[in-house]
C-alpha cells in the first residue's frame, strides 16, 4: 500500500500477533456530519443522516415471515427484459424458472397490459419465448426459440420461423422501417454458407483427437477454448428468405465476448445502415481493450470503422431519432477495462466525436434517447445503487447536467414506448424498467416519462409477491465511514432474519469482486445477502475504493495497491459497522469474497486475525502465476503494472501484494471454491490457496466444480455452493469460541 511509510505491514498488521489493530479508529471521535457531508457535496448525494447514517431509501424491518432457503432461493423467477409496445399499451418480458430436480432453467415471455392485468404467456402457453421484441407499428413479434428466430402477431396468431442456423440466432432486432431483423449467429469466418458451417462441426465432433493447438494468445477466454467459430451480424427478411452475413469473413466476434448482447449494435433510422461493436486486433486481442463502433450498409459491404483515433474501448451505438447523431460509450485509457465510459456523440454530417457529459464524474452504462430526441436517459451506478438520470440534448451537446429521473432502490433495462408522445405530466411517454432491493427480487415497474421527470411510478407485475411474503428479508441499511484518504465510503448492513432487539449475532464481511465493481442494494442471482443472512448472520457489505458509483478517483484507488488502502478501507468499514450495529457480536466474524473478493479473502488470512472463518472463491493467491495464466493480459498488467518480467512490477507489485508470500502468517479455517473451466482465474489459484493451508495443518476445505467457469451457475452445484459456504459459516461462528471447533 503506497503510504507515509510504504510498509504495508506495519500499516495495516501488527506482525508479532498477526492480528488487525482493534484500537479506537479515528472516525469514531470525528463529527459524522463531516463525513457524510463531504461526500455529498462531492458527488451530489443528498438525503443521507449524519446521525444515524441511514438512506432515506431503507424500507423497515419485516417482523414476520421465515428465514429464505435454498429451495426458496431457487423458486424465486428472474424477471428481465421489458419491453413496451410503440403505442405504450403492453409490456413483454421474461421470466426464466428454475427446476432443481432437472438441473436446469427455462424462459418464458409474457404480455402484460400496462395499464396493469392478467399476464398472459407469449405466444402461447407452449412456447419457450425469449429476447421478444415489437414491430416498430406493434403488429408482429420477433423471438428467439430453440435457437432460431421466429416472427409471430401481436395476437400470437401467424408464426413463421425465419432461421434454420446451425450456429442458432439471437439478439434479434427489427429495423425502423419494418422489412428486415437483425441478429447474430456463430459461424467459421471462412465459410461462404451454412452447409459450410454444418459440415465443419461435424468434422470437429468426429475427429477422435481433442486438442488444442494455438499460435497466438486468447485461445481461450471466460470459460471456452477458441474452436474457430465467430459470432456473425445478419440481417434477413421479416418476410423470411436467406440471412445476408453483414461481416462476412470476419476474424472478429459481433457482439464482443463473453457479455456482450445486442446493446452491441444497432440500426440507423433510415433503414439503410447498422452500426456494431467489435474488437479488431489480431495478435494483440489478449492485452488490448480497443474496442471500435463500426457502420456497414444494411444490405451488405464494406464495414467502416467511425472510433478509430481513439485507442480505448468504444461501444454499444445507438442512433439519434433524427439519424445525426451515433451515442457511444467510450473509455480514453489504453488497455483498462475500469476507465471512466464516457457519453460520446459521432456526427454523421461532419464524422466528429464529441464527448456529452465532460465533467460528469459517472459512468454511462446505458443510454436511450426519449422520442422527441432533445433527452438522453443515461443509466448509471451511484451509491450502491443503479440510476437513472435525464440528459437534455440540443445539437448534439447537452444543455444542463444530469438531473436525477429514477434513483429509489436499484434501477436496469429502461424502455420507452417509440411511438408516444412527451407532452404533459398526465399524458407522459410511457415508461418502464426492470426493478429490485436487497429483499426485492426484481420486478417490471412503470410511470409515464415527461419532460423532466417521471409520474405514476408503479409495480406492473408481481411474479414473486407470493413467496417473497412468506419469507422474512431484511433491507439494507446504509451507513458511511471515513476511509483511508479520508474520504467518505460506504457500505451497508443487513440484518439477519432471526434479529430482536437485546441479541447478539455474528456477522459476515462480503467482499465483492473486480476489483472495479461494486456490491448493490439488488437482489444478486448469485452472492445474495439474504442467502448469507439466513442461518442467522448478520451482513456487511462494504464498497471500498475501487468501488464504482464514486467518482474515478475512487475507482482507480485499488490500482497497483490490491492489498493496501483497500484493505483498510474493509477494516474501517468493518470497524464503522460494529459501531453502528452494536448487536454484532466482534468476537464471531467471518469474511468472503470472490474473484478479486477472494483474492482479498486470501490475502486477509496472512494479515489479520479478527475473522474466525474466511470462504474464497475463485481468488488469486500466486499473482505471478495469476499473469502468467489468465487470459486477458490487459487486466493483470494494468492493475500490476506491467508483466511480471517487468522488474518494477515485480517490485512494487508481485512481490509485494501476492498472497502466497504471506502463506506463513496463515491461521484461520478457510473454505476455497473453484470452477474447474475459470479461465480468468484458473483453479489451480485454489489449489494453491488450499494445499498451503493444509501443509500448515489449518482446518481448510476444498470444493472445486469440474463443470463450472468463474461463476457457479447450475442450480445442483448452486445448492452444494450453498451448502458448504453456510456450512462452512455456521460451523466457525455459531459459537464463541471457534478455535474450539478445530
Amino acid at each position: 500500500m503506497r503510504g507515509p511509510t510504504g510498509d504495508v505491514e506495519t500499516m495495516n498488521c501488527d506482525r508479532v500477533t498477526g492480528s488487525r489493530r482493534l484500537t479506537t479508529s479515528s472516525y469514531r471521535r470525528e463529527s459524522l456530519a463531516w463525513s457524510v457531508a463531504r461526500f455529498a457535496l462531492s458527488s451530489g448525494v443528498t438525503a443521507l443522516s449524519a446521525t444515524g447514517m441511514l438512506a432515506q431509501t431503507a424500507s423497515p424491518t419485516r417482523s414476520t415471515g421465515r428465514p429464505i432457503t435454498f429451495e426458496d432461493f431457487a423458486a424465486i423467477n428472474a424477471v428481465s427484459d421489458p419491453q413496451i409496445s410503440p403505442d405504450g399499451q403492453r409490456v413483454l418480458y421474461a421470466v426464466r424458472t428454475t427446476d432443481l430436480a432437472g438441473n436446469a432453467r427455462t424462459t418464458v415471455t409474457y404480455v402484460v397490459p400496462l395499464q396493469g392485468g392478467t399476464p398472459t404467456q407469449f405466444p402461447d402457453d407452449t412456447t419457450m419465448a425469449a429476447e421478444a421484441r415489437w414491430s416498430p407499428t406493434g403488429q408482429m413479434v420477433a423471438y428467439i426459440a430453440h435457437g432460431q428466430l421466429s416472427v409471430v402477431g401481436q395476437d400470437g396468431a401467424g408464426r413463421r420461423q425465419l432461421t434454420t442456423l446451425s450456429g442458432d440466432a439471437t439478439g434479434p432486432q427489427w429495423s425502423p422501417d419494418g422489412s428486415r431483423i437483425a441478429f447474430t449467429s456463430s459461424v467459421y469466418p471462412d465459410c461462404a454458407d451454412d452447409p459450410c458451417n454444418v459440415a465443419r462441426a461435424a468434422t470437429a465432433k468426429l475427429n477422435p483427437v481433442k486438442a488444442h493447438i494455438a499460435d497466438h494468445l486468447m485461445f481461450r477466454h471466460w470459460n471456452v477454448w477458441d474452436v474457430g467459430t465467430r459470432s456473425h451480424l445478419f440481417v434477413v427478411a421479416a418476410s423470411g428468405g436467406t440471412p445476408v452475413d453483414l461481416i462476412a469473413g470476419a476474424q472478429y466476434d459481433v457482439p464482443p465476448p463473453p457479455f456482450a448482447g445486442s446493446e452491441a449494435y444497432a440500426w440507423a433510422p433510415a433503414s439503410d445502415e447498422l452500426a456494431y461493436t467489435a474488437k479488431d486486433q489480431g495478435a494483440a486481442d489478449a492485452w488490448s481493450t480497443d474496442l471500435n463502433v463500426y457502420t456497414v450498409p444494411a444490405s451488405g459491404g464494406r464495414s467502416t470503422v467511425i472510433t478509430a483515433a481513439n485507442r480505448g474501448g468504444d461501444q454499444n451505438p445507438v442512433y439519434s431519432p433524427d439519424g445525426r447523431f451515433i451515442a457511444y460509450a467510450s473509455q480514453t485509457r489504453p488497455g483498462l477495462e475500469s476507465d471512466r465510459w464516457r457519453l460520446m456523440f459521432f456526427d454523421r454530417r461532419t464524422h466528429q466525436p464529441r464527448e456529452v457529459l465532460p465533467t460528469w464524474d459517472r459512468n454511462a452504462d446505458g443510454y436511450l434517447f426519449t422520442p422527441d430526441g432533445r433527452a438522453v436517459v443515461v443509466s448509471t451506478t451511484d451509491a450502491g445503487r443503479e440510476k437513472f438520470y435525464r440528459v437534455p440534448i440540443a445539437n448534439g451537446a447537452a444543455t444542463a447536467r444530469p438531473a436525477l429521473l429514477v434513483g429509489d432502490h436499484n434501477n436496469s433495462a429502461p424502455a420507452v414506448a417509440a411511438g408516444s408522445r412527451l407532452t404533459t405530466a398526465r399524458t407522459g411517454a410511457a415508461f418502464v424498467w426492470m426493478r429490485d432491493a436487497t429483499e426485492a427480487p426484481a420486478e417490471v415497474y412503470a410511470a409515464s416519462l415527461t419532460g423532466t421527470s417521471v409520474a405514476d411510478v408503479r409495480q406492473l407485475t408481481h411474479v414473486n409477491d407470493r413467496l417473497v411474503g412468506e419469507l422474512r428479508l431484511n433491507p439494507a441499511e446504509d451507513f458511511w465511514y471515513r476511509g483511508a484518504d479520508g474520504d467518505s465510503v460506504q457500505g451497508f448492513i443487513v440484518k439477519p432474519p432471526q434479529w430482536e432487539p437485546g441479541k447478539r449475532f455474528p456477522a459476515v464481511l462480503l467482499i465483492h469482486g473486480g476489483p472495479e465493481g461494486a456490491f448493490l442494494d439488488n437482489w444478486h442471482s448469485r452472492w445474495n445477502y439474504q442467502m448469507f443472512a439466513a442461518p442467522g448472520f448478520a451482513v456487511i457489505v462494504i464498497n471500498p475504493r475501487g468501488s464504482t458509483g464514486y467518482g474515478q478517483k475512487f475507482v482507480d484507488g485499488v490500482m497497483k495497491d490490491w492489498g493496501g488502502k483497500v484493505y483498510t478501507d474493509l477494516m474501517d468499514g468493518v470497524d464503522a459497522a460494529l459501531v453502528r450495529a452494536p448487536w454484532i457480536d466482534p468476537a464471531r466474524l467471518g469474511a468472503a469474497g470472490g474473484s478479486y473478493g477472494g483474492y482479498m479473502v486470501n490475502w486477509i488470512a496472512g494479515h489479520s486475525d479478527r475473522f474466525k472463518a474466511l470462504v474464497s472463491h475463485a481468488g488469486p493467491f500466486n499473482l505471478e502465476n495469476m499473469d502468467a495464466a489468465t487470459e486477458e493480459l490487459w487486466f493483470p498488467e494494468a492493475e500490476y503494472g506491467g508483466p511480471y518480467w517487468d522488474s518494477t512490477a515485480m517490485a512494487t507489485q508481485y512481490r509485494r501484494f501476492s498472497p502466497h508470500l504471506f502463506a506463513s502468517h496463515f491461521a484461520t479455517p478457510t473454505l476455497v471454491l473453484n470452477g474447474e473451466l475459470d479461465y480468468r482465474v484458473p483453479y489451480t489459484e485454489g489449489i494453491s490457496m488450499f494445499t498451503a493451508l493444509q501443509r500448515q495443518g489449518i482446518p481448510s476445505r476444498l470444493v472445486v466444480f469440474p463443470d463450472e467457469g468463474h461463476w457457479i451457475g447450475k442450480p445442483q452445484n448452486q445448492r452444494l455452493w450453498w451448502s458448504e459456504v453456510q456450512g462452512w459459516l455456521e460451523k466457525y461462528l455459531h459459537t464463541a469460541d471457534a478455535k474450539a471447533q478445530g
